[in-house]
Parts: C-alpha cells; sequence; structure tokens
C-alpha cells in the first residue's frame, strides 16, 4: 500500500472523495472509538431512494469550511453519515493509496 500524500484541509479531503467511485477512511467518533468506513459521493452508488432531491453546493462548501465536517454515504450501512475531518486519521483509495491527514 503506497501513503501518497497528506490532505491538509477539509476542502482537499471532499475533492478527494468526490473524485473517487469510493474511498475508505479512518476516523476518530465522538466516543473516542475508531471507525473505518467504506464510502463514496457517487450518486450511482447510492440508492435512489436516498440521493438528495436537492443538492446546495454553497450549504455543502459551508459545512465543509466552518465545521470541518463532510456527509458521505456510508457503502456498508446503506445511509448518510458525517466524517470529521478534524479526527480522521487516513483515507484510502480503491487503488490502495494512503493519504494521510494533516493534524
Amino acid at each position: 500500500m503506497a501513503e501518497d500524500s497528506v490532505l491538509q484541509t477539509a476542502i482537499e479531503f471532499y475533492q478527494k472523495i468526490k473524485s473517487e467511485d469510493e474511498v475508505t477512511i479512518k476516523f476518530r467518533k465522538l466516543d473516542g472509538s475508531e471507525r473505518v468506513m467504506r464510502c463514496t459521493l457517487d450518486f450511482s452508488k447510492v440508492p435512489k431512494n436516498k440521493i438528495p432531491k436537492d443538492v446546495n453546493m454553497a450549504k455543502i462548501f459551508t459545512l465543509v469550511q466552518q465545521h470541518q465536517m463532510v456527509h458521505v454515504f456510508d457503502l456498508d450501512k446503506k445511509d448518510w453519515r458525517t466524517v470529521p475531518f478534524s479526527r480522521s486519521e487516513w483515507l484510502e483509495t480503491p487503488d490502495q493509496i494512503r493519504f494521510r491527514i494533516k493534524k
């Protein structure tokens, strides 16, 4: 597994998730436990009944920039989840390229 680079901002984190079909992210939950989640922002992988009816990019970027959070679709639990950039450890692409998260 190659470690390619470091994601330094929540916007870079969001853009990397958006650019891939799916990614795996390791992060720490609020209760302190670790979670590894396989997720996507590719709507072709989201069930039709779970696709948002209105995608407001301004609202998405505000959430990412101000709150350092990214909403993603959890491919295993089949629902939307929020990933905290500040508590994320790494993001891995399907090609097994791992991006560390700047702390």
